[in-house]
C-alpha cells in the first residue's frame, strides 16, 4: 500500500518513461471527478471535487493515433477494449486509430471505490470506471472542440466531433492530431456532458479487441515472455508441507548439472539459477534436501473436513436473522435436511506465476501480470529496502488469474525480490505448474448445513443456514474493513443476502482455521453458496408440488432484475413447453452476484455415471453491454470454468502434503465436453454492473438439478465424481 506521504504527482517525464510514449506525439492529462459508489450506481451523476492528480491519460499522436492507458490487467478478459470504448465513444474518435498500453503503477491510477491502490478485482472494471472513464473522453471532447472554435474563431455550439475530427459546416475539419497541442494547454471541464445510450455508436457494439493482433502475431508480451539483459532463470524449491524447514542440503549435483549458474539457499527455500528454465528445473530436480518435519502438521482434505462437521454442530455469528426461525423449526412436522462438502480449488491459470526483476541495489524493476501493483509495489520495496518510488512495476499481459495474481501477501512477487536481494543479478523466476497447484493459494473449503421447515401440508415456513468456512480475506489489506464481530461476507455472500423474500431466515457463520493458505477464488463465495441455495430451491419446488421456475419468480417479486432474467430464460428455452430429448432433463439456476443476475438452464445427459452436459441457456443482468462479443465471451469462459470445478475439481490432501499436481490430476475441461451455450443480455440503460464472475455459480447446481431429474440423486458433495459413480 502507499502512504499518503508517497502519493505524488506523477509527472509527465516519469509518465513516458513508464509507459513508453515518448515516441511523439502529446499527453493529455486532465482532473477528474472521483466516482465513488452511489454515482456509479446512476447515469448522469453529478460530478464531485476534482481530485489532487489527473487519474487518466490519452495520448493524440500528429498522425492522430490515440493511445489509452488502462489502469487494469488485462488477463484474457477483455478488458483493454471495453475501457478504451468507454473514452472512445465520448470522445468521438475513429476506432481504428486506438491501441492501449498499461499503467505504471500511481496513485493517479487508482481504482474509483476502493481508493487507495491500483487494483483490477470483484468484477469491477468496468461498473468502477463507467462513469470515470466516459468523462475522461468527455472533457478531451470539449477541449479539442474548444480549440478548434478558437482557432476558427466561431461558437463552439456550431462544432461537432466525429470519427476523430472536429467539424464546421463552412470551416470543415480539424483532425485530434491538429488540435492537440492547443487542446492541452486549456482547462479542463469538470462536467462535460455525456451523450444519451440512443446515440452511442462504439459502446454497446462488438469492435475488434485492440490486444487482438499482437496476441495473434506474437507481439503481446507476457510475463513469461519478458527478457531483460544478463538474466537467469530460476525455479525455487518449497517445503513440501506447511512448518516443514530444511534439515540438510547438498547442492553439488545440481550445480554440476548443465546450464546451471548457481544454487542459492534464501530461508527454507533453495533456488536453482540457470541460463534457461529446463536447466533450472533439471537443476532442481536433483537437489538433495533433507527436511525437518518436526513443525510439519498431519492433516488431510477428509480430516479438515470432519472438523468443519464438529465446528458446525455449534452455532456461529448470525450473519442474517430476520422472523423466527427457532419456534417455526419447533413447529415444523416436514423438514428438508441437506449437508454439503466442497473441497479445496487451485486457481490452475494457463499461465503459470512469474515475475522478472533487475534489483541493482538502489532501484528495482519488475515485470509481471500484476493485479494489484500497488500493493506488489510496496511488499517489493519493503523487502529490498528502498522507498516505493525507487521500484518500477511494469504490468503485462496475464494467461489468466482468476484471483491468483491478486495475492494478498505478493507470494510471487515477494519471493522474487527476496531472491534477486541474495542473488544481486537480473533474474526470471518461473514457476512450474505443479509449483502453483502445491503451493499456490486456494478456493477454501467449505461445510454447510441445511434445515428447512416445513407445516403439516407442506407449506414453507423457516430457512435455517450454517456455514463453516476459512477465511480468504484475513491476512489481507480488506480484513480492517470486511471482517465485523468475527462475521466475514466472503463466507456467506449469496446466501446471507440471498435474494429470495424469506419471512423467516437465518444464517450462521464459522470462521475455520486450517493450514492451508486461502485467496479470493473466481466469484468468492458465491461459488459454493450459489449451490447450496439453488439445488435447495429445487427440493423445496420438489416437496411443495411447485415447477422451480414458478417457485423462484414467487419469491423474487421483489427484484424486478431476477424476474427479467426469470422471463428471459424462459423465452428462450421455452421452459413451459419443456420439450426435452429422451433420456436427457435440464436444471435451472438463477444467482445474483457483484452486482449481476445470472440464470441459467443445463440440458444433461448421464452415460455410466459420467454427466454430459449438451447446452446451457444462459440469460443475463448486467446493466448496459459495453461490447457484446467480449461480454459473451466472459460468460462462455465462467461457464467452461464453473463446469471444470463441478466435474472435475478437487484438491487432495494426504498426511499433510497436497497430492494433486497437474492436469492429469486436475482436469478442465476439453473441448469434446464443452457444451453449446447460447447467451442473452437483458436490455437496459443502467450502468454496467460486473460480469468476469457472476456466469460461474449458477452453472453447478443448474447441472446438478438435471442431474436430480435423471437419476433421483441429490449431488452433496463435489466435485460430481465423489459421488457419481460408474
Amino acid at each position: 500500500m502507499i502512504s499518503k506521504s508517497n502519493k505524488t504527482d506523477l509527472s509527465r517525464r516519469l509518465f513516458l518513461q513508464t509507459s513508453g510514449l515518448a515516441a511523439g506525439g502529446l499527453i493529455i492529462g486532465f482532473y477528474l471527478p472521483s466516482v465513488g459508489q452511489k454515482a456509479l450506481a446512476q447515469e448522469g451523476a453529478p460530478a464531485a471535487k476534482p481530485i489532487e492528480a489527473p487519474n487518466a491519460f490519452v495520448q493524440i499522436s500528429p498522425d492522430n493515433q490515440i493511445t489509452i492507458v488502462i489502469n487494469k490487467l488485462e488477463m484474457g478478459q477483455g478488458v483493454n477494449t471495453s475501457m478504451a470504448q468507454l473514452i472512445a465513444e465520448e470522445l468521438g474518435c475513429d476506432w481504428k486509430q486506438i491501441r492501449s498500453v498499461s499503467a505504471p503503477v500511481n496513485p493517479v491510477y487508482n481504482h474509483t471505490v476502493f481508493a487507495g491502490m491500483q487494483m483490477t478485482g470483484g468484477s469491477s472494471a468496468l461498473s468502477s470506471s463507467w462513469l470515470q472513464h466516459r468523462r475522461i473522453g468527455a472533457a478531451l471532447r470539449e477541449m479539442l472542440k474548444s480549440a478548434a472554435a478558437a482557432k476558427w474563431q466561431v461558437p463552439v455550439q456550431e462544432l461537432k466531433v466525429e470519427n476523430s475530427f472536429v467539424i464546421h459546416p463552412k470551416k470543415g475539419k480539424l483532425s485530434f492530431g491538429e488540435l492537440a497541442e492547443a487542446a492541452n494547454r486549456l482547462p479542463l471541464p469538470q462536467d462535460p456532458p455525456l451523450k444519451k445510450e440512443k446515440d452511442f455508436k462504439i459502446i454497446g457494439q462488438s469492435v475488434h479487441r485492440v490486444d487482438a493482433a499482437g496476441k495473434v502475431n506474437g507481439e503481446a508480451v507476457f510475463g513469461l515472455d519478458v527478457q531483460i539483459p544478463n538474466m537467469q532463470y530460476a525455479m525455487i524449491l518449497r517445503p513440501p508441507s506447511p512448518g516443514m524447514k530444511i534439515k540438510s542440503l547438498d547442492p553439488k549435483t545440481a550445480k554440476s548439472s548443465p546450464g546451471v549458474t548457481d544454487v542459492i539457499r534464501f530461508g527454507d527455500k533453495v533456488a536453482v539459477l540457470a541460463k534457461n528454465t529446463h536447466a533450472a528445473r533439471v537443476g532442481r530436480d536433483a537437489l538433495k534436501v533433507e527436511w525437518d518435519e518436526k513443525g510439519k502438521t498431519a492433516f488431510s482434505d477428509e480430516s479438515l473436513m470432519q472438523d468443519f462437521r464438529k465446528q458446525a454442530a455449534g452455532k456461529g455469528p448470525a450473519a442474517a436473522n430476520r422472523g423466527n426461525v427457532d419456534q417455526l423449526l419447533k413447529e415444523s412436522t416436514n423438514n428438508l435436511k441437506a449437508e454439503y462438502e466442497f473441497p479445496f480449488l487451485a486457481h490452475a491459470p494457463m499461465e503459470p506465476m512469474n515475475c522478472t526483476i533487475h534489483f541493482d541495489g538502489k532501484t528495482a524493476e519488475i515485470w509481471s501480470g500484476h493485479q494489484m501493483p500497488t500493493s506488489d509495489r510496496g511488499a517489493a520495496a519493503a523487502i529490498l529496502g528502498l522507498a516505493p518510488e525507487k521500484v518500477t512495476v511494469n504490468t503485462v499481459y496475464a494467461g489468466g488469474s482468476f484471483g491468483r495474481r491478486a495475492n494478498k501477501i505478493s507470494d510471487y512477487t515477494s519471493e522474487a525480490c527476496e531472491l534477486a536481494k541474495v542473488a544481486k543479478r537480473p533474474l526470471k523466476v518461473v514457476w512450474s505448474r505443479e509449483d502453483d497447484m502445491q503451493g499456490g493459494f486456494y478456493r477454501p473449503m467449505t461445510f454447510h448445513s441445511v434445515n428447512i421447515g416445513l407445516d403439516k401440508s407442506k407449506k414453507f415456513l423457516c430457512w435455517d443456514h450454517q456455514i463453516v468456512g476459512q477465511s480468504v480475506i484475513g491476512g489481507s489489506m480488506f480484513e480492517q474493513f470486511m471482517v465485523k464481530d468475527g462475521l466475514e461476507s466472503t463466507i456467506t455472500e449469496g446466501v446471507s443476502d440471498t435474494a429470495y423474500d424469506f419471512a423467516n431466515f437465518r444464517c450462521h457463520q464459522v470462521r475455520a482455521q486450517t493450514p492451508i493458505t486461502t485467496l479470493w477464488w473466481r466469484s468468492v463465495g458465491h461459488t459454493h453458496t450459489a449451490y447450496v441455495m439453488e439445488t435447495m430451491l429445487d427440493e423445496l419446488a420438489e416437496a411443495t408440488n411447485q415447477d422451480p421456475l414458478k417457485l423462484r419468480r414467487s419469491l423474487l417479486q421483489k427484484s424486478p432484475r431476477h424476474i427479467e432474467v426469470l422471463d428471459l430464460l424462459a423465452k428462450q428455452t421455452g421452459w413451459a413447453k419443456k420439450k426435452v430429448p429422451q433420456g436427457r432433463a435440464w436444471g435451472l439456476a438463477i444467482h445474483e452476484s457483484f452486482g449481476t443476475v445470472v440464470g441459467q438452464i443445463a440440458e444433461v445427459s448421464l452415460s455410466g455415471g459420467t454427466p454430459k452436459v449438451h447446452k446451457v441457456w444462459c440469460a443475463v443482468h448486467c446493466g448496459q453491454v459495453v461490447n457484446p462479443e467480449g461480454a459473451k465471451t466472459q460468460v462462455e469462459g465462467a461457464i467452461a470454468y464453473g463446469l471444470s470445478a463441478a466435474l472435475h475439481g478437487e484438491i487432495k490432501i494426504e498426511n499433510g502434503i497436497i497430492t494433486t499436481s497437474n492436469f492429469h490430476n486436475y482436469p478442465v475441461m476439453r473441448l469434446p465436453e464443452m457444451p453449446e451455450v447460447s447467451v442473452s443480455f437483458v436490455k437496459t440503460t443502467q450502468p454496467p454492473t460486473g460480469l468476469g464472475e457472476p456466469g460461474l455459480p449458477p452453472i453447478a447446481p443448474a447441472v446438478a438439478n438435471a442431474i436430480y431429474r435423471l437419476t433421483h440423486q441429490r449431488l452433496r458433495k463435489l466435485p460430481f465424481s465423489r459421488e457419481l459413480k460408474a
